[in-house]
């Protein structure tokens, strides 16, 4: 078949393994590695073997391949080269269970390497399937030549080897029979002559490329990074592929080197930047939307990547380096920042949904993106204290990013803060204080109330010292400090027997938790309060300190000041617990605020 329209030539081949590989191929280095694990490789050759064992007779389709004839004479794989590798390693692990059991492998070796003419017009050996991305061409030559394994082998050189293994040990327990190879040629007949592919040779390689993107336009089981990626070159002529090639590398080695996940980054890369409008009517895109959102023409328009790709990549990594900074709490230049910092520990290292806010307002002079991480803090604790739904997190922050990306000075952010931020803290303010007072070690992650304490320990020791600074939680949050029980959690009988059935709810509120040096921690251990509370008073932090007794320090001194929203304590039961948990509530107050 071909198509004549336009003067292009696009030949359409139905090929099975016997011809596809009287071709040689190539995978160019600007293509994906070879991503398959030993559960793709498993798979198809169960699928293979199930067909093969209930009818030998009926051919197995495999899908398609779009391939590209460059100078050389070799086939540029531009899709399907997941699949053609993998075919290819099943014949080496093919060659290497024939040698083992003395069969003759020359029709399989003329599959895997063969006499062609290079460019001088010398008759030179290639083999059938050349990678040409890095650190894996030579592992596929020492697979071809049934090599040992190298040692060491990471990435992509790990994978090929590991799926070439897979399909040895797969050909070795389905055919035990190493005397008799009826079963094994018969099977390897079936994979030669009956395994179909349609194979789509275009005469340019943007041609290929755009075939590529329309077979796969709906993304199924395809990375839209990938097809991102491939949309862009689109853009460009041949001789710049390697300088976008490069940049696209620099995009993707960042996002690897610190375990992100590329779509997940673009979801809130587009989310950030641009209008999503999506057909719910939200500013949210899912994953398997990401690439029709990016064809589509007002997208296009946005994004500009068809008249400025290489300025458009360089906006993917400003935005995937900001990213990085902000998830592990520090500003974009790489700097600690106190707020975001804090949110780490809030949120356990995982929870990433605020970076949709701090991408739109990266470009914030430093002073105004301090006092905006500060309110984004205060309002992700109230999130987390109220039980709100990640996906109301996700249509807030993505329709408000928007309108923090427009901000240009500190007016206007704090109008912004009123606008958006603010109600929000109103609207969930009884439910808030419902949440707080019932706040148990049971219905919060541990590290949420470590951070709890450790927020209210730092807020108390600073203002006893005249001012309320925040710094990074460190020195509260470290090995050295422990969550201290005031009731044990492990009582002595008779302590338990003092305060009776509710003791097992009791020692896991809020209120009767506080934060403890781990040394005096052992040394007050299970003890009743009256001597627990001795060790108490030598303790450097207040929040502790101060249950046994309040600092008084002249008259009218920050102390003083700080002490009458604090409360000591000479018993410990079920009524001073609630009372410190209000009391901890009332100060929560003055510490997670939104100011504007």
């Amino acid at each position: 078949m071909a198509d004549n329209s336009n003067n292009i030539q696009i030949q359409f081949k139905y090929l099975d393994i016997e011809n596809c590989f009287k071709n040689f191929y190539v995978v160019p280095d600007y293509q994906r590695e070879y991503v398959w694990t030993e559960t793709e490789i498993s798979q198809l050759l169960e699928d293979v073997y199930e067909e093969y064992d209930f009818n030998v007779n009926k051919e197995y389709f495999i899908g398609s391949t779009v391939v590209f004839k460059n100078d050389d004479g070799f086939y540029e794989l531009i899709d399907g080269q997941q699949r053609t590798t993998s075919i290819f390693l099943i014949i080496c692990a093919f060659k290497k269970v024939y040698r083992e059991r003395g069969i003759d492998i020359d029709t399989i070796e003329r599959m895997i390497k063969d006499k062609t003419v290079n460019a001088l017009g010398d008759s030179v050996d290639r083999h059938k399937l050349e990678l040409q991305y890095r650190d894996s061409s030579n592992i596929l030559v020492k697979i071809a030549d049934n090599l040992d394994r190298p040692q060491n082998l990471i990435g992509s050189a790990g994978r090929l080897f590991n799926a070439y293994e897979t399909a040895i040990s797969f050909l070795k327990e389905h055919f035990k029979n190493e005397t008799d190879h009826t079963d094994l040629k018969k099977f390897f007949v079936y994979l030669y002559r009956k395994l179909k592919f349609i194979q789509i040779e275009t005469p340019e390689i943007n041609d290929a490329l755009k075939i590529f993107e329309t077979i796969n336009e709906r993304g199924v089981g395809l990375n839209p990074m990938d097809l991102l990626k491939n949309l862009l070159f689109r853009q460009v002529d041949r001789n710049d592929f390697n300088s976008l090639k490069s940049k696209w590398q620099t995009l993707i080695q960042l996002l690897e080197k610190n375990n992100e996940k590329p779509l997940r980054f673009l979801r809130y890369f587009i989310m950030s930047n641009y209008k999503v409008n999506n057909q719910r009517g939200e500013e949210v895109i899912r994953e398997e939307e990401i690439y029709k959102w990016f064809i589509k023409t007002e997208n296009i328009a946005q994004c500009n990547y068809e008249k400025q790709p290489f300025e458009f990549v360089d906006l993917l990594i400003e935005n995937a380096n900001s990213y990085i900074n902000f998830f592990k709490g520090l500003n974009k230049d790489g700097t600690k920042n106190v707020n975001l910092d804090n949110i780490v520990k809030l949120g356990g290292g995982s929870f990433k949904q605020h970076l949709i806010l701090l991408l739109a307002a990266r470009n914030l002079p430093q002073d105004q993106f301090n006092y905006f991480t500060q309110q984004v803090e205060t309002l992700v604790f109230y999130y987390f204290i109220t039980k709100e739904q990640t996906k109301e997190f996700e249509r807030n922050f993505s329709k408000w990013a928007k309108e923090i990306i427009k901000v240009k000075s500190q007016d206007e952010l704090k109008a912004f803060v009123k606008k958006y931020i603010e109600p929000v803290i109103i609207s969930k303010e009884t439910e808030y204080k419902l949440r707080f007072l019932e706040a148990r070690q049971n219905n919060l992650q541990q590290y949420r109330v470590r951070y709890i304490l450790a927020k209210i320990a730092q807020y108390l020791d600073q203002e006893r010292l005249g001012a309320y600074n925040p710094q990074t939680l460190d020195n509260y949050i470290t090995k050295g400090v422990e969550v201290e029980h005031i009731l044990p959690f492990n009582p002595e009988d008779g302590l338990r027997n003092t305060i009776g059935e509710e003791y097992n709810d009791l020692k896991i509120r809020l209120g009767n938790l506080t934060l403890l040096e781990k040394t005096m921690n052992i040394v007050v251990s299970n003890d009743f309060f009256s001597k627990k509370v001795i060790e108490y008073a030598k303790s450097p932090y207040y929040i502790s300190k101060s249950i046994a007794g309040l600092d008084t320090i002249g008259q009218n001194s920050s102390v003083n000041r700080l002490n009458t929203k604090l409360k000591s304590y000479n018993n410990w039961d079920k009524d001073t617990i609630l009372d410190r948990q209000e009391m901890l509530y009332n100060l929560s107050k003055d510490i997670w605020k939104i100011v504007c």
